[in-house]
């Protein structure tokens, strides 16, 4: 393909306010999180820029904004690859979603402020119109999309900051375990396992939310046994038996 027309491919595709680097990393970051991409695997830059239809310089620019979102890492002149997350990883992405959740629910659930509220119905009716059209893909980014929202119902930026922190890779956790729990739940269970959680916002219960939020699957990859536990003390172990223990 000559430069002339991938760059006539870059504006057909931007059709609007973002960038073709906003584009390639959104079709890379969706690659990744439904496992098109799997962990570790090399990411051939030329093949891929060919696929999303962008310029090679504009899919370098997006694996540098995904190398910093922790999704990719980059070695010099090696390449680029998917990050390989470890048992370890899991263990403290998913424990420190858990505590951050819990502390936006002390300060948002018990009078939500209606326009943080709104973003989160809006995040549960994407969710439920792409369980409409069976969009399997999507299912990661409505996961984030919701858990996102969620935090915002707090109103406290150093929050929202926190849980950007881990947001992409707790979005890669959220692709291996819908892969592993879709054939037990269904796209719409899933959505209204989520409107579950958000009618109980709405009514300002915030022992409602817990429990609901305890009793959602979010570490089904576990049984799968898909993540290196190189790395894992006995705390993780522990914490990875319990887990599984707890679904049997």
């Amino acid at each position: 393909m000559t430069p002339s027309r991938r760059g006539r491919r870059e504006g057909r595709l931007v059709g609007g306010p973002r960038s073709v680097t906003e584009i390639a990393a959104d079709g890379l970051r969706r690659r990744i999180v439904t496992g098109a991409l799997p962990q570790g695997a090399h990411i051939s830059e030329q093949a891929i820029a060919d696929e999303l239809g962008v310029s090679r310089a504009a899919l370098r620019e997006a694996l540098r904004l995904l190398e910093r979102d922790g999704l990719v890492v980059t070695v010099p002149r090696a390449g680029s690859r998917v990050v390989s997350l470890t048992l370890r990883d899991a263990y403290e992405i998913v424990t420190l979603r858990e505590h951050l959740e819990d502390f936006a629910i002390g300060l948002g659930v018990p009078s939500a402020d209606p326009a943080r509220l709104a973003s989160l119905a809006e995040a549960v009716e994407r969710m439920e119109r792409n369980a409409e059209c069976g969009d399997e893909e999507a299912a990661g980014t409505d996961g984030l999309d919701f858990h996102r929202a969620f935090i915002g119902l707090a109103g406290h930026a150093q929050l929202e900051a926190a849980f950007g922190v881990i947001v992409q890779p707790l979005g890669l956790l959220m692709g291996l375990n819908r892969r592993s729990t879709a054939g037990s739940e269904t796209l719409h269970e899933r959505a209204e396992r989520h409107r579950r959680v958000l009618t109980r916002v709405e009514a300002g219960d915030a022992a409602g939310v817990r429990a609901e939020l305890r009793s959602h699957t979010t570490t089904g990859f576990l049984e799968d046994g898909v993540l290196p536990r190189g790395d894992a003390d006995d705390v993780v172990l522990a914490w990875a038996r319990g887990r599984l223990s707890a679904r049997r």
